[in-house]
């Protein structure tokens, strides 16, 4: 059988930071993760089963492994991309607050998840494409503002899940 390994997500970030997983808060591990995608199977159009720069393609099953982070407590696979977008935008949210303070305005950034259909989620659920991530923004004396973005997936490979935040974005919609 082919094997082809891959990395995907931002290296530095998984190697230096501490990770907990976003439904329990148990800390994260990195493990190895194993996938056997046949090249007529519905899923091959997100894989590249090119053998390198020499042109050779894989011919049947191949075995893509890459790195992926694993929680002891909940049994759950998190790609990389996933698990980063979460504690960046915890970091997003910081950054704003901290912009607006130096700009004397007190503003308050909560977060929640709710579905397509309204229906607001607690903390514990699995990532899927019916999630939205709210921030509802209040300020004194301001009418609140709820900032929705839905949940997008990657492309390609795993296809992992993340919100398209920015600290530029978010600022932008509260000025």
């Amino acid at each position: 059988m082919n094997k082809h390994w891959y990395n995907y997500g931002n290296i530095f970030k998984v190697k230096f930071r501490n990770h907990f997983c976003y439904k329990c808060g148990e800390k994260l591990m990195v493990v190895k993760h194993r996938k056997v995608v046949d090249q007529k199977s519905e899923e091959a159009k997100y894989y590249d089963f090119d053998a390198g720069g020499d042109g050779a393609i894989m011919v049947g099953p191949c075995e893509f492994i890459h790195k992926v982070f694993f929680c002891p407590k909940c049994s759950q696979n998190i790609e990389f991309i996933t698990q980063i977008n979460q504690e960046d935008i915890e970091i997003i949210i910081k950054k704003v607050i901290s912009y607006f303070k130096k700009r004397n305005r007190e503003i308050f950034i909560s977060k929640s998840y709710e579905t397509k259909l309204g229906e607001f989620i607690e903390n514990n659920f699995r990532l899927n494409d019916d999630i939205i991530l709210c921030l509802h923004i209040s300020e004194k004396n301001k009418e609140s503002k709820i900032y929705k973005i839905p949940i997008i997936r990657r492309k390609f490979w795993e296809r992992p899940y993340y919100f398209d935040i920015s600290k530029k974005k978010l600022i932008n919609f509260i000025k």
